[in-house]
């Protein structure tokens, strides 16, 4: 942690870049820059369920409005319960705040606030205001929020001009006001319901009490006012309950991404041992079983798990513990991209390549927001002794990533490979052009 803490400071110091008077294209690539810099200095989610559950979330959020940008979501593993926006369309959430959220309404609620303050370009605004000139500084205090020692937190956001950053980054009453008007909007356009982010605050407000006041409280302030002004918005909308697959993802997020607890297995037993068909304690305690190598009984209690969304639990699980043939079976016939995954994983541990690449192929257009998949995507195809294909995937992996110089190397080797004035090759060049006019080609990590 103490390397972090360096790291952040180090980005205080030693990235300016002018914030002031922006127009929307160096909007863009101000949030560009803050992007890799918080990719490469926190631990950015890499798992399957919560970036392509949350990027469908998103698409949603984003049809049913009009923004400046298209939106970047990115997931952060921290136990924090929090969400920021940036500038230039870029908005993090952590699994802390996945984990907490019991509906799939609370988190498409956190998320379309953040979308509105996209849409009003509300830090942009109060950034240009105070002048704040330093991309790194801003990345290394949104980083420094998550911190969860309090004294590293102190020494991050209080260094120098930093602390005018963090008081720019809370927003003002105005702000919270609009975006929560046209957060609630965005979010019943989407066909959610517009007071999520209501059973959000409440819970978080109840379970944060004086003393331990949650992070995006401190950055999301006036949260009695806000519960208030919102239920006055929406005095005859009629709560539906719904249910879905949301509770199994929040309880993923809990085991893989939360505090590490010794007691969490004797939890989930409990759970599950009170009512056997609860899906969701069933699918919990598997994953734990999984997680610590007891396959008999990971599988046995994920065969229990009374759910439409069985067969991909299992499945997952089967993969988990390399039964890769049982795995193929249940997975199959499982239409969505997450089965894909899984079932790409299965036929990859049974060396059966080419039923791996056709089903990856299937969702490469999720490769941007689950980045393993251009990964697997391009070894598998440079073992099959498509160099080019290999090359091209990988460097679009490094280049999700953030990983720009291994980015250009892999792009540039497959741009070889397809010949330069190739139809792949010209696209190829779209990569990464725009990384040379904008210095950026020089960033590694």
């Amino acid at each position: 942690m103490k390397r972090v803490t360096a790291v952040l400071l180090s980005l205080i110091l030693f990235l300016p870049l002018s914030l002031s008077c922006l127009t929307i294209e160096e909007e863009t690539r101000a949030g560009r820059e803050i992007f890799f810099e918080i990719g490469r200095s926190a631990n950015i989610n890499n798992d399957p369920y919560l970036t392509i559950y949350t990027r469908n979330l998103k698409e949603r959020i984003e049809a049913s409005s009009s923004l400046p940008f298209p939106i970047t979501l990115t997931i952060i593993e921290s136990n924090s319960v929090d969400a920021f926006a940036t500038v230039g369309g870029y908005v993090f959430i952590t699994t802390g705040l996945i984990g907490f959220c019991e509906k799939e309404e609370e988190l498409a609620g956190v998320i379309a606030h953040e979308f509105a303050h996209i849409a009003k370009r509300h830090v942009a605004k109060r950034l240009e205001k105070d002048k704040i000139i330093n991309a790194g500084m801003l990345a290394a205090v949104l980083l420094g929020m998550l911190l969860p020692d309090p004294a590293m937190k102190s020494a991050v956001i209080t260094t120098g001009t930093a602390s005018s950053v963090t008081m720019a980054l809370k927003y003002s009453r105005d702000d919270e006001e609009e975006a929560d008007r046209f957060g609630s909007n965005m979010a019943i356009k989407a066909g959610y319901s517009p007071l999520g982010t209501v059973d959000f605050l409440k819970r978080l407000r109840a379970g944060g009490g004086d003393k331990m006041l949650p992070q995006y409280l401190l950055t999301h302030p006036y949260h009695e006012e806000r519960i208030l002004r919102l239920e006055s918005l929406w005095p005859d909308y009629k709560r539906e309950e719904r249910k879905g697959f949301f509770p199994f993802l929040a309880a993923r997020a809990r085991i893989l991404y939360g505090p590490g607890n010794k007691s969490q297995e004797e939890i989930w037993k409990n759970r599950y041992e009170r009512d056997r068909k609860d899906p969701v304690g069933a699918y919990g305690l598997s994953l734990l079983y999984s997680l610590k190598g007891d396959s008999e009984r990971a599988v046995e209690v994920a065969k229990s798990i009374d759910s439409p969304y069985r067969d991909l639990l299992l499945g997952e699980i089967l993969v988990n513990v390399r039964r890769f043939a049982d795995a193929v079976e249940v997975l199959k016939n499982v239409n969505s991209p997450i089965g894909r995954y899984y079932l790409a994983r299965a036929y990859e541990g049974l060396n059966d390549r080419e039923k791996a690449i056709g089903a990856l192929k299937d969702i490469i257009a999720y490769g941007d927001s689950y980045p393993d998949i251009f990964y697997r995507y391009g070894m598998l195809e440079g073992r099959a002794g498509n160099e080019a294909a290999g090359y091209a995937y990988l460097g679009k992996y490094y280049l999700v990533i953030g990983r720009i110089a291994q980015a250009k190397i892999n792009i540039e080797k497959a741009i070889a490979k397809y010949g330069v004035n190739s139809k792949e090759a010209q696209e190829l060049l779209k990569l990464i052009e725009p990384l040379d006019k904008k210095g950026e080609g020089k960033s590694g990590k």
